[in-house]
């Protein structure tokens, strides 16, 4: 597991996390709205719609850190 890519922004909002998941899919050449990867993340405000908007077919996961 490796750290891909991350961002800084001003704020935390959906669009500056629709923002970053179109620029990771276009970086990435993601295909078939995800189909096929996993991302794990912590439990950032905005990204769980991102994801659910830009990648339905990605899995994603959360961090065994942020799960409580």
């Amino acid at each position: 597991m490796y750290p891909v890519a991350w961002a800084v922004v001003e704020r935390e909002t959906n669009d500056t996390w629709k923002w970053f998941i179109a620029l990771l899919i276009k970086d990435l050449e993601i295909n078939d709205n995800g189909a096929g990867w996993v991302f794990i993340s912590d439990q950032q405000k905005g990204l769980i719609n991102a994801m659910k908007d830009y990648l339905p077919n990605a899995e994603h996961r959360m961090c065994a850190r942020h799960i409580y």
